[in-house]
Protein backbone atom coordinates (compact mmCIF):
# COMPACT_ATOMS: atom_id res chain seq x y z
CA UNK A 1 0.00 0.00 0.00
CA UNK A 2 1.42 3.37 -1.00
CA UNK A 3 2.64 5.58 1.85
CA UNK A 4 0.54 8.59 0.84
CA UNK A 5 -2.60 6.40 0.66
CA UNK A 6 -1.93 4.99 4.16
CA UNK A 7 -1.44 8.53 5.42
CA UNK A 8 -4.79 9.63 4.03
CA UNK A 9 -6.54 6.61 5.60
CA UNK A 10 -5.02 7.44 8.98
CA UNK A 11 -6.25 11.01 8.62
CA UNK A 12 -9.75 9.62 8.09
CA UNK A 13 -9.44 7.44 11.21
CA UNK A 14 -8.91 4.14 9.39
CA UNK A 15 -6.10 2.04 10.82
CA UNK A 16 -4.90 -1.52 10.42
CA UNK A 17 -4.81 -3.51 13.64
CA UNK A 18 -4.65 -1.89 17.05
CA UNK A 19 -1.07 -0.66 17.18
CA UNK A 20 -1.99 2.90 16.32
CA UNK A 21 -5.20 3.08 18.38
CA UNK A 22 -4.98 5.48 21.30
CA UNK A 23 -6.04 4.12 24.68
CA UNK A 24 -8.96 5.82 26.36
CA UNK A 25 -7.87 8.06 29.21
CA UNK A 26 -8.43 6.45 32.62
CA UNK A 27 -11.55 7.61 34.44
CA UNK A 28 -11.02 9.69 37.54
CA UNK A 29 -11.73 8.02 40.85
CA UNK A 30 -14.61 9.87 42.50
CA UNK A 31 -15.61 8.67 45.97
CA UNK A 32 -19.28 8.48 46.93
CA UNK A 33 -18.66 10.53 50.09
CA UNK A 34 -17.49 13.41 47.89
CA UNK A 35 -20.77 13.41 45.96
CA UNK A 36 -23.54 13.00 48.52
CA UNK A 37 -23.87 14.10 52.16
CA UNK A 38 -23.42 11.12 54.43
CA UNK A 39 -21.50 9.74 57.35
CA UNK A 40 -19.45 6.68 58.25
CA UNK A 41 -20.93 4.37 60.86
CA UNK A 42 -18.23 2.46 62.75
CA UNK A 43 -18.86 -1.16 63.72
CA UNK A 44 -16.76 -4.03 65.03
CA UNK A 45 -16.27 -5.06 61.38
CA UNK A 46 -15.20 -1.69 60.05
CA UNK A 47 -17.03 1.29 58.64
CA UNK A 48 -20.32 1.53 56.75
CA UNK A 49 -21.27 4.58 54.68
CA UNK A 50 -24.79 5.90 55.37
CA UNK A 51 -26.72 8.60 53.53
CA UNK A 52 -29.56 10.17 55.54
CA UNK A 53 -32.26 12.50 54.32
CA UNK A 54 -35.20 13.98 56.25
CA UNK A 55 -38.62 14.97 54.93
CA UNK A 56 -41.44 16.80 56.71
CA UNK A 57 -44.66 14.86 57.17
CA UNK A 58 -46.49 17.20 54.79
CA UNK A 59 -43.98 16.48 52.01
CA UNK A 60 -45.97 15.76 48.84
CA UNK A 61 -44.81 12.74 46.88
CA UNK A 62 -47.02 12.83 43.83
CA UNK A 63 -50.60 13.52 44.84
CA UNK A 64 -50.34 12.39 48.48
CA UNK A 65 -48.35 13.56 51.47
CA UNK A 66 -46.18 11.17 53.45
CA UNK A 67 -48.43 11.72 56.48
CA UNK A 68 -51.30 9.97 54.64
CA UNK A 69 -49.84 6.64 55.73
CA UNK A 70 -50.18 7.54 59.41
CA UNK A 71 -53.98 7.52 59.13
CA UNK A 72 -53.96 3.86 58.04
CA UNK A 73 -55.30 1.41 60.61
CA UNK A 74 -53.48 -1.89 61.25
CA UNK A 75 -56.72 -3.76 60.53
CA UNK A 76 -56.90 -2.28 57.03
CA UNK A 77 -53.23 -3.07 56.46
CA UNK A 78 -53.95 -6.67 57.48
CA UNK A 79 -56.86 -6.77 55.01
CA UNK A 80 -54.72 -5.38 52.19
CA UNK A 81 -51.87 -7.81 52.89
CA UNK A 82 -54.24 -10.71 53.68
CA UNK A 83 -52.16 -11.29 56.80
CA UNK A 84 -53.87 -11.16 60.20
CA UNK A 85 -50.50 -10.69 61.91
CA UNK A 86 -50.51 -7.06 60.75
CA UNK A 87 -53.65 -6.27 62.72
CA UNK A 88 -51.70 -6.01 65.97
CA UNK A 89 -48.72 -3.88 64.86
CA UNK A 90 -47.88 -0.21 65.39
CA UNK A 91 -47.62 1.19 61.87
CA UNK A 92 -45.58 4.14 63.14
CA UNK A 93 -42.83 1.56 63.60
CA UNK A 94 -42.96 0.42 59.99
CA UNK A 95 -39.80 0.02 57.93
CA UNK A 96 -40.11 0.86 54.22
CA UNK A 97 -37.49 -1.36 52.60
CA UNK A 98 -35.92 -1.26 49.14
CA UNK A 99 -32.58 -2.62 47.93
CA UNK A 100 -30.33 -2.28 44.91
CA UNK A 101 -28.43 -5.46 44.19
CA UNK A 102 -25.60 -6.86 42.11
CA UNK A 103 -28.06 -9.05 40.18
CA UNK A 104 -31.78 -9.26 39.45
CA UNK A 105 -32.15 -13.02 39.78
CA UNK A 106 -31.34 -13.36 43.48
CA UNK A 107 -29.41 -16.32 44.87
CA UNK A 108 -26.64 -16.60 47.42
CA UNK A 109 -24.16 -14.86 45.11
CA UNK A 110 -26.27 -11.71 44.89
CA UNK A 111 -25.36 -8.88 47.24
CA UNK A 112 -27.35 -5.78 48.18
CA UNK A 113 -24.97 -2.86 47.66
CA UNK A 114 -27.64 -0.28 48.60
CA UNK A 115 -30.13 -0.98 51.37
CA UNK A 116 -32.65 1.81 51.78
CA UNK A 117 -34.81 2.06 54.90
CA UNK A 118 -37.60 4.59 55.40
CA UNK A 119 -38.98 5.30 58.86
CA UNK A 120 -41.24 7.72 60.67
CA UNK A 121 -39.76 9.74 63.53
CA UNK A 122 -40.97 12.51 65.80
CA UNK A 123 -39.46 15.02 63.39
CA UNK A 124 -40.95 13.60 60.19
CA UNK A 125 -39.83 10.90 57.78
CA UNK A 126 -36.25 9.74 57.31
CA UNK A 127 -34.56 7.75 54.57
CA UNK A 128 -31.39 5.88 55.53
CA UNK A 129 -29.36 4.43 52.66
CA UNK A 130 -26.52 2.04 53.44
CA UNK A 131 -24.03 2.00 50.58
CA UNK A 132 -21.39 -0.69 50.11
CA UNK A 133 -18.34 1.13 48.71
CA UNK A 134 -16.72 -2.23 47.98
CA UNK A 135 -17.48 -5.85 48.98
CA UNK A 136 -15.22 -5.45 52.00
CA UNK A 137 -17.83 -3.11 53.51
CA UNK A 138 -20.48 -5.82 53.65
CA UNK A 139 -19.71 -7.16 57.18
CA UNK A 140 -20.04 -3.65 58.61
CA UNK A 141 -23.24 -3.05 56.64
CA UNK A 142 -24.77 -6.35 57.79
CA UNK A 143 -23.91 -5.64 61.42
CA UNK A 144 -25.48 -2.17 61.17
CA UNK A 145 -28.61 -3.48 59.47
CA UNK A 146 -29.03 -6.25 62.04
CA UNK A 147 -29.27 -3.63 64.79
CA UNK A 148 -31.51 -1.24 62.84
CA UNK A 149 -33.98 -3.76 61.41
CA UNK A 150 -34.62 -5.30 64.82
CA UNK A 151 -36.27 -2.02 65.91
CA UNK A 152 -39.24 -2.31 63.52
CA UNK A 153 -42.59 -4.06 63.94
CA UNK A 154 -43.53 -4.37 60.26
CA UNK A 155 -41.85 -4.30 56.85
CA UNK A 156 -43.34 -2.52 53.84
CA UNK A 157 -41.91 -3.31 50.41
CA UNK A 158 -42.71 -3.84 46.75
CA UNK A 159 -42.03 -7.48 45.90
CA UNK A 160 -39.82 -7.65 48.97
CA UNK A 161 -41.18 -11.02 50.07
CA UNK A 162 -39.85 -12.64 46.91
CA UNK A 163 -36.74 -10.52 46.30
CA UNK A 164 -35.34 -8.01 48.82
CA UNK A 165 -35.91 -9.93 52.05
CA UNK A 166 -34.56 -13.32 50.84
CA UNK A 167 -31.38 -11.62 49.55
CA UNK A 168 -30.83 -9.85 52.87
CA UNK A 169 -31.58 -12.98 54.87
CA UNK A 170 -29.04 -14.92 52.81
CA UNK A 171 -26.40 -12.32 53.61
CA UNK A 172 -27.27 -12.41 57.33
CA UNK A 173 -27.01 -16.20 57.36
CA UNK A 174 -23.67 -16.15 55.53
CA UNK A 175 -22.45 -13.67 58.16
CA UNK A 176 -23.71 -16.02 60.91
CA UNK A 177 -26.16 -13.41 62.19
CA UNK A 178 -29.80 -14.40 62.87
CA UNK A 179 -31.88 -12.54 60.25
CA UNK A 180 -33.86 -9.83 62.08
CA UNK A 181 -36.60 -9.96 59.42
CA UNK A 182 -37.76 -13.49 60.28
CA UNK A 183 -41.30 -13.54 61.69
CA UNK A 184 -41.74 -9.78 61.13
CA UNK A 185 -45.17 -9.08 59.53
CA UNK A 186 -44.78 -7.91 55.95
CA UNK A 187 -46.96 -5.63 53.85
CA UNK A 188 -45.84 -6.41 50.30
CA UNK A 189 -47.56 -3.87 48.04
CA UNK A 190 -47.04 -5.73 44.75
CA UNK A 191 -49.83 -8.24 45.36
CA UNK A 192 -52.62 -5.82 46.39
CA UNK A 193 -51.52 -3.50 43.57
CA UNK A 194 -52.05 -6.31 41.10
CA UNK A 195 -55.44 -7.09 42.64
CA UNK A 196 -56.57 -3.49 42.17
CA UNK A 197 -54.95 -2.38 38.89
CA UNK A 198 -54.40 -5.55 36.88
CA UNK A 199 -57.29 -4.72 34.51
CA UNK A 200 -56.73 -0.96 34.22
CA UNK A 201 -52.96 -0.63 33.73
CA UNK A 202 -50.64 -2.28 31.21
CA UNK A 203 -48.21 -3.11 34.01
CA UNK A 204 -48.14 -3.10 37.80
CA UNK A 205 -44.45 -2.26 37.99
CA UNK A 206 -43.66 0.40 40.58
CA UNK A 207 -42.64 2.90 37.89
CA UNK A 208 -45.99 2.50 36.14
CA UNK A 209 -47.91 2.92 39.39
CA UNK A 210 -45.93 6.06 40.17
CA UNK A 211 -46.89 7.68 36.87
CA UNK A 212 -50.45 6.45 36.49
CA UNK A 213 -51.67 6.31 40.11
CA UNK A 214 -49.45 8.38 42.38
CA UNK A 215 -48.65 11.20 39.99
CA UNK A 216 -44.90 10.95 40.66
CA UNK A 217 -42.57 12.31 37.98
CA UNK A 218 -38.93 11.33 38.40
CA UNK A 219 -36.16 13.73 37.50
CA UNK A 220 -33.64 13.18 34.75
CA UNK A 221 -31.15 12.09 37.42
CA UNK A 222 -33.03 8.78 37.70
CA UNK A 223 -31.63 5.58 36.23
CA UNK A 224 -33.52 2.52 34.89
CA UNK A 225 -33.57 -0.27 37.46
CA UNK A 226 -32.51 -2.88 34.90
CA UNK A 227 -29.04 -1.40 34.40
CA UNK A 228 -28.26 -0.69 38.07
CA UNK A 229 -26.26 -3.94 38.58
CA UNK A 230 -24.15 -3.06 35.52
CA UNK A 231 -23.51 0.45 36.82
CA UNK A 232 -22.32 -0.93 40.14
CA UNK A 233 -19.92 -3.34 38.46
CA UNK A 234 -18.56 -0.43 36.44
CA UNK A 235 -18.16 1.58 39.64
CA UNK A 236 -16.18 -1.23 41.31
CA UNK A 237 -13.91 -1.39 38.26
CA UNK A 238 -13.27 2.34 37.87
CA UNK A 239 -13.87 3.84 41.31
CA UNK A 240 -16.03 6.55 39.69
CA UNK A 241 -19.14 6.90 41.89
CA UNK A 242 -20.94 9.54 39.83
CA UNK A 243 -23.50 7.06 38.52
CA UNK A 244 -24.00 5.77 42.08
CA UNK A 245 -25.42 9.17 43.01
CA UNK A 246 -28.18 8.52 40.47
CA UNK A 247 -28.71 5.02 41.89
CA UNK A 248 -29.16 6.48 45.37
CA UNK A 249 -31.71 8.93 43.98
CA UNK A 250 -33.57 6.05 42.35
CA UNK A 251 -33.62 4.11 45.62
CA UNK A 252 -34.82 7.11 47.65
CA UNK A 253 -37.75 7.76 45.29
CA UNK A 254 -38.69 4.06 45.50
CA UNK A 255 -38.89 4.34 49.29
CA UNK A 256 -41.03 7.48 49.20
CA UNK A 257 -43.32 5.78 46.68
CA UNK A 258 -43.77 2.86 49.07
CA UNK A 259 -45.21 5.26 51.65
CA UNK A 260 -47.78 6.93 49.42
CA UNK A 261 -48.62 3.73 47.52
CA UNK A 262 -49.35 1.96 50.82
CA UNK A 263 -51.56 4.88 51.88
CA UNK A 264 -53.43 4.85 48.55
CA UNK A 265 -54.01 1.09 48.59
CA UNK A 266 -55.18 1.03 52.20
CA UNK A 267 -57.51 3.98 51.63
CA UNK A 268 -59.04 2.32 48.58
CA UNK A 269 -59.54 -1.09 50.16
CA UNK A 270 -60.95 0.41 53.36
CA UNK A 271 -63.86 2.18 51.62
CA UNK A 272 -63.82 2.04 47.82
CA UNK A 273 -67.43 3.19 47.53
CA UNK A 274 -66.51 6.78 48.39
CA UNK A 275 -63.43 6.93 46.13
CA UNK A 276 -64.28 9.28 43.24
CA UNK A 277 -61.12 8.35 41.33
CA UNK A 278 -61.94 4.66 40.87
CA UNK A 279 -62.91 3.60 37.36
CA UNK A 280 -64.89 0.62 36.13
CA UNK A 281 -61.84 -1.60 35.63
CA UNK A 282 -60.72 -0.95 39.21
CA UNK A 283 -64.18 -1.77 40.57
CA UNK A 284 -64.22 -4.98 38.55
CA UNK A 285 -60.79 -5.89 39.97
CA UNK A 286 -62.09 -5.20 43.47
CA UNK A 287 -65.04 -7.49 42.76
CA UNK A 288 -62.71 -10.28 41.76
CA UNK A 289 -60.65 -9.71 44.92
CA UNK A 290 -63.76 -9.81 47.13
CA UNK A 291 -64.97 -12.95 45.35
CA UNK A 292 -61.66 -14.70 46.11
CA UNK A 293 -62.19 -13.87 49.79
CA UNK A 294 -65.79 -15.10 49.79
CA UNK A 295 -67.28 -11.65 50.44
CA UNK A 296 -70.38 -11.99 48.27
CA UNK A 297 -72.08 -8.74 49.29
CA UNK A 298 -68.98 -6.63 48.52
CA UNK A 299 -68.45 -8.62 45.31
CA UNK A 300 -71.92 -7.79 44.05
CA UNK A 301 -71.57 -4.13 44.95
CA UNK A 302 -68.23 -3.87 43.14
CA UNK A 303 -69.55 -5.61 40.02
CA UNK A 304 -72.56 -3.28 39.92
CA UNK A 305 -70.27 -0.26 40.23
CA UNK A 306 -68.12 -1.61 37.42
CA UNK A 307 -71.07 -2.17 35.10
CA UNK A 308 -72.38 1.33 35.79
CA UNK A 309 -69.05 2.80 34.66
CA UNK A 310 -67.30 2.77 31.31
CA UNK A 311 -65.69 -0.60 30.68
CA UNK A 312 -63.79 -1.91 27.71
CA UNK A 313 -65.99 -4.38 25.77
CA UNK A 314 -63.96 -7.46 26.75
CA UNK A 315 -63.98 -6.44 30.41
CA UNK A 316 -67.70 -5.69 30.33
CA UNK A 317 -68.34 -9.19 29.03
CA UNK A 318 -66.38 -10.63 31.96
CA UNK A 319 -68.26 -8.46 34.45
CA UNK A 320 -71.67 -9.47 33.04
CA UNK A 321 -70.70 -13.14 33.17
CA UNK A 322 -69.31 -12.95 36.70
CA UNK A 323 -72.38 -11.08 37.91
CA UNK A 324 -74.67 -13.67 36.34
CA UNK A 325 -72.86 -16.56 38.01
CA UNK A 326 -72.78 -14.71 41.34
CA UNK A 327 -76.56 -14.27 41.33
CA UNK A 328 -77.09 -17.84 40.13
CA UNK A 329 -75.04 -19.23 43.03
CA UNK A 330 -77.13 -17.10 45.39
CA UNK A 331 -80.26 -18.73 43.89
CA UNK A 332 -81.40 -15.35 42.53
CA UNK A 333 -81.97 -16.76 39.10
CA UNK A 334 -84.59 -14.28 37.97
CA UNK A 335 -82.09 -11.46 38.56
CA UNK A 336 -79.34 -13.42 36.85
CA UNK A 337 -81.61 -13.85 33.84
CA UNK A 338 -81.27 -10.14 32.94
CA UNK A 339 -77.47 -10.39 32.94
CA UNK A 340 -77.50 -13.52 30.78
CA UNK A 341 -79.72 -11.73 28.28
CA UNK A 342 -77.43 -8.71 28.17
CA UNK A 343 -74.39 -10.94 27.84
CA UNK A 344 -75.96 -12.77 24.91
CA UNK A 345 -76.49 -9.41 23.19
CA UNK A 346 -72.98 -8.08 23.79
CA UNK A 347 -70.77 -11.18 23.54
CA UNK A 348 -70.49 -12.23 19.92
CA UNK A 349 -68.54 -15.45 20.49
CA UNK A 350 -69.37 -16.45 24.09
CA UNK A 351 -71.80 -19.36 24.30
CA UNK A 352 -72.16 -19.38 28.10
CA UNK A 353 -75.04 -16.91 28.17
CA UNK A 354 -76.97 -19.00 25.60
CA UNK A 355 -76.53 -22.13 27.68
CA UNK A 356 -77.55 -20.38 30.91
CA UNK A 357 -80.66 -18.96 29.25
CA UNK A 358 -81.55 -22.42 27.95
CA UNK A 359 -81.17 -23.83 31.49
CA UNK A 360 -83.29 -21.03 32.94
CA UNK A 361 -86.16 -21.59 30.50
CA UNK A 362 -86.01 -25.37 30.90
CA UNK A 363 -85.85 -25.68 34.68
CA UNK A 364 -87.27 -22.46 36.12
CA UNK A 365 -89.51 -20.72 33.59
CA UNK A 366 -90.63 -24.18 32.33
CA UNK A 367 -90.74 -22.94 28.75
CA UNK A 368 -89.25 -25.80 26.74
CA UNK A 369 -89.67 -24.22 23.28
CA UNK A 370 -87.61 -21.18 24.36
CA UNK A 371 -85.03 -23.46 25.98
CA UNK A 372 -84.72 -25.36 22.70
CA UNK A 373 -84.48 -22.12 20.74
CA UNK A 374 -81.60 -20.82 22.86
CA UNK A 375 -79.87 -24.19 22.50
CA UNK A 376 -80.14 -24.03 18.72
CA UNK A 377 -78.79 -20.47 18.78
CA UNK A 378 -75.85 -21.74 20.82
CA UNK A 379 -75.22 -24.52 18.31
CA UNK A 380 -75.23 -22.01 15.44
CA UNK A 381 -72.70 -19.85 17.28
CA UNK A 382 -70.36 -22.74 18.07
CA UNK A 383 -70.47 -23.88 14.45
CA UNK A 384 -68.57 -20.70 13.58
CA UNK A 385 -65.70 -21.47 15.97
CA UNK A 386 -62.37 -22.73 14.60
CA UNK A 387 -62.14 -26.49 14.36
CA UNK A 388 -60.67 -28.10 17.43
CA UNK A 389 -61.30 -30.29 20.43
CA UNK A 390 -63.04 -27.57 22.46
CA UNK A 391 -65.48 -26.88 19.64
CA UNK A 392 -66.25 -30.59 19.16
CA UNK A 393 -66.80 -31.16 22.89
CA UNK A 394 -69.10 -28.12 23.12
CA UNK A 395 -71.07 -29.24 20.07
CA UNK A 396 -71.51 -32.72 21.53
CA UNK A 397 -72.82 -31.26 24.79
CA UNK A 398 -75.25 -28.95 22.96
CA UNK A 399 -76.51 -31.77 20.72
CA UNK A 400 -77.15 -33.85 23.82
CA UNK A 401 -79.09 -30.95 25.40
CA UNK A 402 -81.07 -30.35 22.22
CA UNK A 403 -82.04 -34.03 21.86
CA UNK A 404 -83.14 -34.20 25.48
CA UNK A 405 -85.28 -31.07 25.09
CA UNK A 406 -86.89 -32.51 21.95
CA UNK A 407 -87.77 -35.71 23.84
CA UNK A 408 -89.24 -33.69 26.73
CA UNK A 409 -91.33 -31.62 24.33
CA UNK A 410 -92.57 -34.80 22.60
CA UNK A 411 -93.62 -36.29 25.95
CA UNK A 412 -95.40 -33.08 26.89
CA UNK A 413 -97.20 -33.07 23.55
CA UNK A 414 -98.36 -36.68 24.02
CA UNK A 415 -99.52 -35.92 27.54
CA UNK A 416 -101.85 -33.15 26.38
CA UNK A 417 -105.54 -34.25 26.11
Amino acid sequence: MRADFRRRLRELGVVKGVRELKALPPRARVAIEDLVPGRFHTTSHGRCFVVEERYPLDHLHGNLSLSAFLSVSPEIAAQVARDDALAGVNLRRACFLDTETTGLSGGTGTMAFVVGLGLFTEQGFQVHQYFMRDPGDEPAMIETLAAQLSEFEVLVSFNGIAFDVPILENRFILARIPPPTIAVPHLDLLHPARRLWRYSLPSCALGTLEREVLGVLREQDDVPSGIIPLLYRDYLRTGDAREMKRVLYHNAIDILSLVTLAARLCRTFSNPWTEPELNGAEFYALGRSYAAEGQSSETEQAYRKALEADLAPDLRVKALSDMGYLLKRANRRAEAFAYWQQLALEATDDVRAYVELAKYFEWHAENLPLAAEWTRAAMALVAQWPAGEYRYATQASLRHRSARLERKMDRCSLARP
